[in-house]
């Protein structure tokens, strides 16, 4: 019976950490963190090391979740730079699409909760102001096509997002890249 004990919360351990690994939601996912130092501290004082299962509860079930709840709250900007040379565009019906681009733009961060903060003359590649300035989205305009280009990191969250949410519109092409991979 000593050993039951024990052995269940190593099961549950393990079924923490597929939860924290699979689950979709950060919030949910800090409370899985939170409790899986719970458990693990549980484990440390009924394997006799009460001064690690402090620290565990101390930085595991508290310090590092308040940690990631204070990142994810201060997530909540989405910048844009817009690369178009919005003087070079003639056509009326390119402009009329300029601003239903940037209405869907506008839906987008409102139903992600997000401030848009659009920038606009920055040089540098597409790759280094997205990792040095931390870019979300590279709006640009394709005279060719008769396009816009959206560019994000293949990496984020809310370029899937952006994906799904203008699958509809024929004059916008969304194109992503990995961290460290040029997309010229």
């Amino acid at each position: 019976m000593n050993d039951l004990i024990p052995t269940l919360l190593q099961v549950l351990l393990i079924i923490i950490a597929l939860a924290i690994v699979f689950h979709k939601e950060n919030f949910t996912i800090i409370i899985y963190i939170s409790s899986f130092g719970l458990v693990a501290a549980t484990l440390y004082v009924l394997n006799q090391a009460p001064d690690v299962a402090i620290a565990e509860v101390a930085i595991g079930s508290a310090i590092i979740p308040l940690i990631y709840v204070i990142s994810i709250s201060r997530q909540r900007e989405f910048i844009v730079l817009d690369r178009v040379d919005h003087d070079h565009i003639t056509d009326e019906n390119i402009d009329e699409k300029n601003i239903e681009l940037y209405q869907v733009l506008n839906n987008f961060v409102d139903h992600n909760d997000l401030k848009m903060n659009v920038c606009a003359n920055i040089k540098g590649s597409d790759e280094d102001l997205t990792t040095d300035l931390n870019v979300d989205l590279i709006i640009s305009f394709d005279h060719v096509k008769q396009k816009f280009i959206l560019k994000g990191k293949q990496s984020s969250i809310l370029m899937d997002h952006l994906i799904k949410e203008t699958f509809a519109y024929d004059y916008i092409e969304i194109v992503t890249f990995k961290e460290g991979e040029s997309i010229d």
